[in-house]
């Protein structure tokens, strides 16, 4: 018997660059021996240890690999590393992403589209849950575009198994976008498959009114509305449509259409049945042709003397790994929560933050407008105090802290880390 040639990445033939995001980047690719094109997910081992996130890799091949079947899934289908990297051969999606093709419409996706992909997302929601994973950051970026304008849901990196108990520890993690961040992932709550029957709505939102439904000046100012649960429509928004959204954004994650018990109101059936979907045959409707044909047209292709130069850079970027710095893409919130802090003799609720900036921040529960910052310094030290209480030590001045809820310790390791990996 001939053992099958393991591969590596002397297999591909790297073109394009055509994703980067926190730890890595999403290379086009060509197979040499067959010619078939792939996207690589190419990861930094040292990034991944830096952000202690080593362990929410091999989640994310072990998810992957077990929705490879799931038609509405990006498909994996190897996966090989070097001394440096990380590489996951992955399905190509020549049209890029759902966010792109949502904002390509200037005069407003057609409502028979919006109701066509809402109800692929469902479907593929729906094959999702039957496993048992969550997704935790769907959102239109993470929906990518067949050959064929279907979706592949992409990105599994924040993922849970609920079947696997090494990952049901993540569930009270922070994760996600914060415009489709679910009201219980901002209380701490664990998460379930409300979280993403909430971004569902969100997503749907925009694609009737083109935006998410909720945006501010700041993260806190989105949250606030996601508490909330403050939507508005723009008149001559389709009427289904606003009640299928509104069904979605319930601040309780068991009320929330497709969340209920089986036989209830609102579990999965009644979510397929709702009047926005349900004259699509939603179990077959990866296998339906996209009702539109009137496409955006695609840039034009670049030379093969393009190409070829471009991939000499991408091979010197490869090869030069160590010298390699991925910036992180955009601010994410890596704690928050309403705590106490020690006003004189009082403790008074706050709404403390900590994000990957880096920032620490808090503001008055009642006041979207008070921000106070805690100046970071390499001298900065998050300590912990007796019951639930701990402090933020600076040369400047003590926050002295109250956690409400969970373990402060949390709270004093996240910040330390910050610190550790930002000014020491």
């Amino acid at each position: 018997m001939v053992e099958a040639k393991r591969l590596g990445r002397e297999d591909f033939t790297f073109t394009t660059i055509i994703g980067q995001g926190a730890y890595g980047r999403v290379a086009k690719v060509k197979k040499n021996d067959t010619g078939e094109l792939f996207a690589i997910k190419i990861v930094e081992k040292s990034h991944l240890q830096r952000e202690g996130k080593t362990s929410q890799a091999l989640i994310e091949k072990n998810i992957l690999a077990k929705l490879r079947n799931h038609p509405g899934t990006v498909r994996l289908f190897y996966t090989f590393q070097d001394p440096e990297k990380l590489y996951y051969v992955l399905e190509y999606c020549p049209h890029g992403d759902f966010l792109s093709l949502i904002n390509s419409f200037t005069s407003g996706m057609p409502l028979h589209l919006i109701s066509f992909y809402t109800a692929e997302i469902v479907h593929i929601l729906e094959l999702m849950f039957k496993v048992g994973v969550v997704h935790r950051d769907l959102k239109p970026e993470n929906l990518l575009i067949s050959d064929e304008y279907h979706l592949r849901l992409s990105d599994f990196g924040t993922a849970k198994d609920l079947n696997n108990p090494s990952t049901r520890a993540r569930g009270h993690t922070f994760v996600g976008t914060a415009e489709y961040v679910s009201p219980e992932v901002l209380s701490d709550q664990e998460a379930g498959i409300g979280v993403d029957l909430w971004a569902l709505g969100c997503v749907v939102y925009q694609m009737l009114v083109g935006r998410p439904p909720f945006q501010g000046m700041s993260q806190y100012l989105i949250f606030e509305q996601i508490r909330q649960c403050a939507i508005s429509f723009p008149d001559g928004t389709d009427n289904v449509g606003q009640d299928f959204v509104r069904k979605l954004l319930v601040a309780d994650p068991q009320r929330r259409l497709g969340a209920g018990e089986i036989g209830s109101d609102n579990d999965l059936a009644a979510l397929k049945c709702h009047p926005f979907i349900s004259s699509f045959d939603i179990e077959n409707i990866l296998d339906i042709p996209v009702p539109y044909s009137n496409w955006p047209k695609k840039d034009e292709k670049k030379s093969s003397a393009e190409d070829e130069e471009e991939n000499d850079d991408i091979e010197i970027g490869l090869l030069n790994s160590k010298k390699e710095e991925i910036k992180i893409s955009e601010p994410k919130i890596l704690l928050s929560g309403i705590i106490k802090k020690k006003c004189g003799w009082f403790f008074k609720k706050r709404y403390l933050v900590v994000s990957n900036e880096p920032r620490i921040y808090y503001t008055d529960t009642s006041s979207s407008t008070n921000i106070r910052e805690i100046i970071l310094s390499k001298d900065l030290k998050a300590e912990l105090k007796a019951g639930n209480d701990f402090i933020i030590n600076n040369p400047q001045r003590s926050y002295y802290f109250r956690e409400l809820i969970s373990n402060p310790q949390r709270w004093v390791e996240g910040i330390n880390k910050v610190i550790k990996d930002h000014f020491l």
